[in-house]
């Protein structure tokens, strides 16, 4: 019986401490004007190289790498937004 009360007891404050968090994050930001979320990626460097080539090729006319961090120590993530005018 034990054990059961402990199992109740952990789960209850993973679950407040998940919606603390959730709380807490940022909300996903809407599209600039006239740009176009092409792909979130873990690595700026690819990010950049990838905008870069799109340009070249001229499937867009310019691109944007929006760096963001969840937390002060969560995932942090580039969006490539792409700008064809």
């Amino acid at each position: 019986m034990r054990g059961r009360r402990w199992a109740t007891l952990v789960v209850a404050v993973t679950l407040a401490l998940g919606g603390l968090v959730g709380i807490g994050a940022t909300p996903a930001a809407a599209d600039p004007p006239g740009g176009t979320l092409r792909g979130v990626y873990y690595d700026g460097q690819f990010c950049n190289s990838y905008g870069n080539e799109g340009v070249q090729t001229g499937l867009w006319s310019w691109y944007y790498c929006e760096y963001r961090q969840y937390g002060p120590t969560g995932p942090a993530y580039y969006f490539l937004w792409t700008f064809t005018y």
